[in-house]
């Protein structure tokens, strides 16, 4: 009885502070590639994350990981690690979300010789959209470089990701 009881105490605790992952998979752009003319960025490259969230009130807090690719014009892939607040605006079947996030770049890779830009830390703001078990997002975000002869402090772009949420 108290085997049972203990297991029955532990699944309802489980299921109360049950968290959600998200595996996400997208492009990023740099924010500056935008062409007037078309209406159009220029240049995508991938990018892949995975997010650990727990709902407390209206918000969602928890960390993340992501990849982002190097596109034309920086040639600069990054490995951000971060924490994350998304505040749910309505929170329904479908929930749109604003959310922010920051943390530390862990990897920074460059393809362009004599340049060894070394990435310090990352953060974004950005709009999404929980549709049942689908995430949208579009994520400005601003990485700090040091260490690119190129002369660019800041990598500022802009990524459109898809999530599926998985448990």
């Amino acid at each position: 009885m108290k085997k049972g009881l203990i297991a029955l105490f532990l699944a309802a605790s489980t299921a109360a502070f049950s968290m959600d992952a998200h595996l996400r998979l997208g492009a990023i752009t740099n924010a500056g590639s935008y062409n007037k003319e078309d209406k159009s960025f220029e240049s995508y490259a991938p990018t892949l994350g995975l997010e650990i969230t727990q709902t407390l009130l209206l918000a969602d807090v928890g960390v993340g990981i992501a990849y982002n690719g190097k596109t034309s014009g920086t040639d600069i892939e990054t490995v951000p690690a971060y924490g994350l607040i998304k505040m749910n605006l309505f929170p329904v079947g479908v929930k749109p979300y604003l959310v922010g996030k920051v943390g530390k770049v862990l990897y920074t890779r460059d393809s362009v010789s004599n340049s060894n830009p070394d990435g310090k830390y990352f953060y974004g703001a950005g709009v999404g959209m929980d549709i049942f078990a689908l995430q949208g997002e579009i994520l400005y975000s601003v990485t700090k470089i040091d260490g690119d002869k190129r002369g660019n402090d800041n990598l500022e772009q802009i990524s459109f990701t898809l999530g599926y949420n998985f448990f």
